[in-house]
């Protein structure tokens, strides 16, 4: 084996590296996340039925991959030790005497807002008709929900916010009011016509999954309807994330997404039909393709996200329309290209490289 090869072989290894440091530091930041509900219930800090089935778990593991047990062991060991130490010096948030209402605070991303309102010291109340989310309070009555928030959040399908926000329009909260919805298009109006009424509104849209991690890592995008004023308090409430925030026209927000969700997700979702209905099977081989594995990961991923939100994202944006001239455009000039000599193709790739490079890249 070369020098060459060694020093190939670590990056590899610093890579794999700086992978379990920041799982770790995953795993660490969700263990504090359980000290807080612990202290929130009075429950003791240590739990041996929790931590045994960490060592059967890691142990398990190791046994499939042909590693060492002590190494598992020891690896349990000092996870376990060092969550404990992460839960012991947690300390509960200050209240904030801020009621939140979660109006759809059982779905997804409703219930990533009830954690994340709640871990800033907020009093947090979920409405929703699919019922009561464990762990938080919950109100039936939206009108009462309404009326004792301090801010009220809309969380709801993209299908019924209009509806959702017209209702609480007509209760004139004093709260500041944002929605979270994907499009605003579907939302528009009603967000408009509740600023011009006097309303403290503004549209958020947090462009990651409830599951993302660490916030920080994240963006989130909000919108004036009207009320400047209320956009900085939407802000505020979630600076503490850590996420970058984007300012954007509201309506040229669709316009983004088109691109951004719909265009990517079109891909990944015609990727996926095409392997689904393919004569091979394709399940030995993805492993020797990483091209192949990557997009198999990520639109495994994408499958398992609700298919009306799919379709929403589709149908409910005035832009789809250019998204499906542009790929089928994009596919004829591919087609094209690959059907000359090589100079096109060639000439294709450079001109994208650095395009691409130049739209996605800061």
């Amino acid at each position: 084996m070369s020098e060459t090869e060694i020093a190939r072989l670590r990056d590899e290894i610093a890579d794999v590296d700086r992978e379990i440091v920041g799982l770790v530091a995953k795993r660490l930041d969700l263990a504090a996340q359980v000290g807080l509900e612990k202290k929130r219930l009075g429950l003791p800090l240590r739990d041996e039925r929790a931590e045994e089935q960490v060592h059967t778990r890691l142990s398990a593991e190791v046994a499939k991959r042909g590693i060492s047990s002590s190494l598992g062991a020891g690896l349990a060991r000092l996870l376990i030790e060092e969550s404990v130490l992460r839960q012991a010096g947690v300390l509960p948030p200050v209240p904030i005497n801020q009621r939140v209402l979660v109006v759809g605070g059982a779905g997804r991303i409703g219930q990533w807002l009830c954690r994340y309102f709640r871990s800033r010291g907020c009093d947090v109340v979920v409405n929703d008709i699919a019922g009561p989310l464990e762990g938080f309070a919950f109100e039936p009555d939206l009108q009462k929900g309404v009326q004792e928030a301090d801010v009220i959040a809309v969380s709801v399908p993209m299908s019924v916010s209009a509806e959702v926000l017209r209702s609480i329009a007509i209760m004139k909260p004093k709260a500041l009011v944002f929605d979270v919805c994907s499009l605003k298009a579907p939302v528009e109006r009603e967000l408009r016509a509740m600023s011009r009424s006097g309303l403290r509104i503004a549209s958020v849209h947090p462009l990651f999954g409830p599951n993302l991690w660490p916030p920080s890592s994240g963006s989130i995008t909000f919108s004036d309807c009207g009320n400047s004023k209320a956009v900085l308090e939407a802000r505020e409430l979630f600076r503490a994330s850590g996420a970058s925030f984007v300012d954007i026209a509201l309506d040229h927000h669709d316009e983004s997404m088109a691109f951004l969700l719909g265009l990517s997700q079109l891909c990944l979702l015609t990727f996926a039909r095409c392997v689904a209905e393919s004569p091979f099977d394709l399940a030995g081989l993805k492993s020797a393709g990483t091209t192949f594995s990557r997009l198999s990961i990520a639109a495994a991923g994408l499958l398992a996200d609700p298919p009306t939100l799919l379709r929403d994202i589709q149908a409910l944006n005035p832009h789809t329309p250019l998204i499906h001239r542009r790929i089928r455009e994009t596919l004829d000039e591919w087609q094209s290209a690959t059907a000359s000599e090589g100079s096109d193709f060639l000439r294709l790739i450079d001109q994208m490289r650095t395009d691409f490079a130049g739209r996605v890249s800061r």
